[in-house]
Parts: structure tokens; C-alpha cells; sequence
């Protein structure tokens, strides 16, 4: 985990409603956007049928992601780096069961046994920004290979969700790496402006 050298408490901005859940938008955190409701809505789609025990919210942000699986009942884990998201989320209704400061899935432990939704909306720009608010936007397509490859060992059985643009780089190498662990993969994604948001899913149920 890399330390940040502080704590946060974040001052709320406004209350956001999905579906019979709410989440708290907080000054310092990454605001749901686009790529927030794509996402939402092939979590949603993945929650029919599949019977999660357990799912996982990296780079949660305000907690967002994790509306459907709390509102469903499967045991949900919100991560982030961010210490302001970690307090954020805190405050979203119905809240996770669990939330961590660390470093995407480092605090995870391998393997995991239970049938598991890993959900990741990862930063946009592969750039590397120290400060809090770059938290939200460092890393690249880079975090979704690291989520990717634990997914590809730990998960023995499970879907995974990664949401990137287009301006992260060549995602071929993360489709080549998926697919090679036996993931039947879909794509989901919009044009906006200058960029292509992607939807990356897929499962392997074992």
C-alpha cells in the first residue's frame, strides 16, 4: 500500500438516488459520470442469474458501483487509495459491508473461493499523479492489467468488469490475457467527444 501521508474527511456536496440506494458526492472524490452508469448497468445485467457471494468495488469512489450487489444482499467490499472515497463511501445507503484504504487489490487476499463480481472503474490517464485528486485519474490501462491478472489467478470462479477510454492505450494485451484464463468476454461502450469509454466483461463460472 502506498502511503499517502493523510487522512481525509470529505465534505458531502450533494446526495445521489439509483434504484432504492443512494450515494454521498464528496468534495476530493471522483464524481459518477458516463463511465460510472455504463458500468452500472452490466453489474446489474451480470447480478441476474449468476448467484455472487462476493463482490469487489475497486476505485470505488462515492460507492456507486456498489448499489446493486448491497441492494441484493451479496457481501460487498468497496477498495480505494483515495482516503476521502474510503470515508465517502461510508455513506452510501444501503452501505458495503466492508471498505479499505489500499492499493487496488493488494489488501485481497488469493485465492478466492467464493463466486465473485470483481467490478473496476479504473483511472483514465496513464499518468502519475501524486496528489489526492489524482487518485481518481492515475494509472491507466496498466490498473486494469494488475486487476486483470488477479482476477486470472485468484478468482476460481466469478465475472469481472473493467472500464477504461480509449485514450488508456492498446487494450489487446488485457482481451489476449482474459480470454487466455478462459473469460468470455463482451464489450459495452460509448463515444464521447475526443474519447471511447469501454465496458470489458466477461465470466468464467468453473
Amino acid at each position: 500500500m502506498r502511503r499517502l501521508g493523510y487522512t481525509c474527511r470529505p465534505a458531502p456536496r450533494y446526495r445521489l438516488r439509483a434504484d432504492g440506494g443512494s450515494v454521498e458526492v464528496c468534495e476530493g472524490v471522483y464524481e459518477p459520470a458516463e463511465d460510472s452508469w455504463l458500468a452500472y448497468s452490466v453489474v446489474e445485467k451480470l447480478l441476474l442469474g449468476h448467484g455472487f457471494e462476493l463482490c469487489i468495488d475497486l476505485g470505488t469512489g462515492t460507492g456507486l458501483l456498489t448499489l446493486p450487489c448491497s441492494l441484493r444482499g451479496v457481501y460487498t467490499l468497496a477498495v480505494d487509495l483515495n482516503p476521502c472515497a474510503v470515508a465517502c463511501v461510508a455513506r452510501a445507503e444501503p452501505r458495503p459491508w466492508d471498505a479499505a484504504q489500499c492499493d487496488s487489490v493488494s489488501c485481497i487476499r488469493c485465492p478466492i473461493r467464493r463466486r465473485t463480481l470483481l467490478v473496476y472503474n479504473t483511472p483514465y490517464l496513464p499518468v502519475e499523479d501524486e496528489g489526492l485528486e489524482g487518485l481518481a485519474w492515475s494509472g491507466g490501462l496498466s490498473e486494469a492489467l494488475r486487476a486483470a491478472r488477479w482476477a486470472a489467478s485468484c478468482m476460481s470462479k466469478g465475472c469481472i468488469v473493467l472500464v477504461y477510454s480509449s485514450l488508456s492505450g492498446d487494450d489487446t494485451g488485457l482481451r489476449r490475457l482474459l480470454e487466455g484464463a478462459g473469460y468470455r468476454l463482451e464489450l459495452l461502450s460509448r463515444r464521447f467527444f475526443f474519447e471511447e469509454l469501454r465496458v470489458l466483461y466477461g465470466c468464467r463460472m468453473g
